[in-house]
């Protein structure tokens, strides 16, 4: 009788071992599977940052929609869009800075170097932010 105590108390043992083992086998599996499928902290980061930016953009181009020729506004979106790596974007509210300041050299040149980065084909969309340096406020 003893015997068979022995023998039913260590079945139990073997397959509540067995259970929990496959149990905690099940969870590390799954739990790297569904942490496969969730993006990483640089992709929420990014995301985080253009959703930044995007806002920021709306804000300046709801300032230029009731003032047109505001220069803070358009300095804002020139350095947005090509923190976007916009370059269409960013030489038309360069272009306006330049008909708004028709002596500043910079943004001629900013403007300058964005066309020619423009013209070559492979480079569209994928400004350098550190070449040309951006345009800054003019002195007054």
């Amino acid at each position: 009788m003893e015997n068979s105590k022995k023998s039913i108390w260590t079945k139990v043992f073997i397959i509540s071992s067995g259970v929990a083992f496959m149990g905690t086998s099940l969870l590390s599996v799954s739990g790297m599977i569904s942490s496969s499928n969730q993006p990483t902290a640089s992709e929420n980061a990014t995301q985080s940052q253009n959703a930044q930016l995007q806002a920021e953009e709306k804000g300046f181009a709801t300032v230029l929609k009731r003032e047109p020729n505001n220069q803070t506004a358009l300095r804002g979106l020139v350095q947005i869009r090509l923190r976007q790596g916009d370059a269409p974007g960013t030489k038309a509210a360069l272009e306006q800075l330049v008909k708004l300041n028709p002596t500043n050299k910079e943004y001629k040149d900013f403007l300058a170097a964005i066309n020619k980065q423009m013209a070559e084909p492979k480079k569209v969309g994928t400004l350098k932010p550190t070449e040309p340096k951006q345009p800054t406020q003019p002195a007054k």
